[in-house]
């Protein structure tokens, strides 16, 4: 028996297994799921398909809902185009003459819900001469924590030549709208086809 033990006496302690200190930090959602709940909560649509084939059915039920047309459907990626069959422009866009712009997005920013996207979606337009309804199609490896990782991963990405017109793209939301500091805000209406 330990000095200790002899002076004060051996106790005998036992702490409940399930409890939980107020005092620990909390523990850390997962970042898909943490991302859902930002982008949703916006005002985010967000669709998660298993396969190529829901991710065609749901770019359909997009359309359905919109009451759109492949026509109305601008698409700057020709292999995002030809995966959606969408006609491949070949001459220059006018792009508010189309009800809505698929793209993909370079990263899925999870702590505020955002996409982190860049010219190589956008090509050198500026957001508020693009449609008003964004379709993004994204692979579920495009997750990072926050625009710092984001930025980090995208510098390294294209290490030989970063690309120009970096932006997050927000979800627009008809409360934020109302409030005079958000004027002037290039939110658009998101739909997000995450695709495993």
């Amino acid at each position: 028996m330990g000095l200790w033990n002899k002076l004060f006496g051996k106790r005998n302690v036992s702490r409940p297994t399930e409890a939980k200190s107020p005092y620990l930090p909390k523990k850390k959602e997962e970042i898909e799921v943490l991302f859902a709940d930002q982008f949703t909560q916006k005002g985010g649509k967000f669709l998660y398909s298993g396969n190529a084939q829901t991710t065609h059915e749901f770019f359909q039920l997009i359309l359905e809902e919109n009451l759109w047309k492949e026509d109305d459907i601008l698409c700057f990626d020709e292999a995002l185009s030809q995966s959606f069959g969408l006609k491949i422009l070949t001459e220059d866009p006018q792009p508010k003459q189309y009800k809505a712009l698929l793209i993909g997005c370079e990263y899925l920013i999870a702590n505020k819900g955002t996409l982190l996207i860049c010219h190589h979606q956008l090509k050198d337009y500026k957001l508020e001469e693009l449609p008003d309804f964004f379709i993004v199609f994204s692979g579920v490896k495009n997750f990072v924590n926050d625009v710092s990782e984001g930025m980090s991963k995208l510098k390294n990405k294209y290490s030989n030549q970063v690309p120009s017109n970096i932006t997050t793209l927000n979800v627009r939301n008809v409360q934020n709208e109302k409030d005079f500091l958000s004027y002037g805000n290039s939110a658009k209406h998101l739909y997000l086809v995450l695709q495993e």
